[in-house]
């Protein structure tokens, strides 16, 4: 029994060292880390608005980190050839993911995928949004939003509103307000948003959604009129005069705002969270830099209520992959 007692105390003691070890091991990889390059993948072909910001914020995130930060663009499947390479990688910081939070929310419900990016990644900076005008020609008989919203309910299926393809950003924001207005529009895809701006100045469109960094030109030109931002239920601060679709929609029944889509860093399932804690701190500040604000300023990225980090970024992308997984089933593009 004394012996028995012995051999029990000798392996609590292993066990509590061997947790020591470990404890010990992990805190001063953290403290060292980064000590060599760190990758950061993007899932998109580079001189694109997600490819360029995660590079101008990995330029100033490793001025502040010590260490290079190497963007290597893995186009393909809507960002998720890139994310299979990231989840696959060791979870030891020296892999990262940047994207925009469409993976995480929207293409799970519409692509059949290899790996669940919510469970199997590991959520570190959600840092910009970007967003898209409900635009009609300067024209146009439409000079407000509830103008528009008028016209669409007294003449159902009518007004021709033009987007950037089935299950984008604009058309799920404006099928959204049909769902719960009963209002019903014209969709009219097109391959690009310059195809679509041509439209609406050749008068063949009546309404579009194109992203504010694609319109703001002819926008400023006078040439098209912004009538609402399509996503957010606050109004922008960068444009405090045009309501949201959300605010606008509202006396016609539409009650929940659209998620603005935004920018994000993650990387995979596993990190430590003294390396998720480094991280945040550098790419914030790497976010609050003069050369990213100027860089977010010139390509209206919005900065509005940012960053969200820990249990806000996860309860975002829990509840817009919940939002967005029942709209999807409601237009008929779930995944077969």
């Amino acid at each position: 029994m004394i012996q028995k007692a012995g051999r029990a105390k000798k392996l609590f003691l292993c066990l509590g060292m061997f947790g020591f070890l470990v404890a010990s091991g992990t805190t001063a990889f953290s403290q060292d880390y980064p000590t060599k390059a760190i990758t950061m993948v993007v899932g998109m072909e580079a001189g694109g608005i997600v490819d360029v910001a995660t590079r101008v914020l990995s330029d100033e995130a490793k001025k502040l980190i010590g260490q290079d930060i190497i963007v290597e663009n893995r186009p393909g499947a809507s960002h998720m050839v890139a994310g299979s390479h990231v989840v696959a990688s060791k979870p030891d910081g020296y892999t990262l993911w940047g994207s925009t939070d469409a993976p995480f929310i929207r293409m799970p419900h519409m692509m059949k995928l290899k790996f669940d990016p919510i469970s199997e990644t590991t959520p570190i900076i959600f840092y910009g949004v970007f967003t898209h005008f409900l635009l009609v020609p300067a024209e146009s008989q439409f000079k407000t939003l509830k103008d528009l919203l008028t016209y669409v309910k007294e003449h159902p299926g009518k007004l021709t509103f033009g987007i950037p393809g089935v299950g984008m950003v604009p058309h799920m924001a404006m099928a959204s307000m049909e769902i719960e207005t009963g209002l019903k529009v014209s969709f009219v895809p097109f391959a690009g948003e310059p195809k679509i701006i041509a439209a609406l100045l050749g008068g063949h469109l009546m309404a579009a959604g194109i992203a504010v960094e694609s319109s703001i030109a002819q926008v400023k030109a006078g040439k098209l009129r912004a009538l609402a931002v399509l996503q957010g239920e606050q109004r922008l601060s960068a444009f405090p005069e045009i309501p949201t679709l959300k605010e606008g929609a509202k006396e016609f029944g539409m009650k929940t705002p659209v998620t603005f889509p935004g920018l994000m860093i993650s990387g995979p399932k596993g990190l430590p969270e003294p390396v998720v804690k480094k991280l945040v701190t550098v790419f914030e500040d790497a976010r609050k830099s003069a050369p990213f604000q100027k860089y977010a300023k010139e390509t209206y990225i919005f900065q509005d209520n940012m960053p969200m980090v820990g249990e806000a970024l996860r309860n975002h992308l829990a509840r817009g992959y919940k939002e967005t997984g029942e709209l999807v089933e409601k237009l008929g593009l779930k995944k077969k």
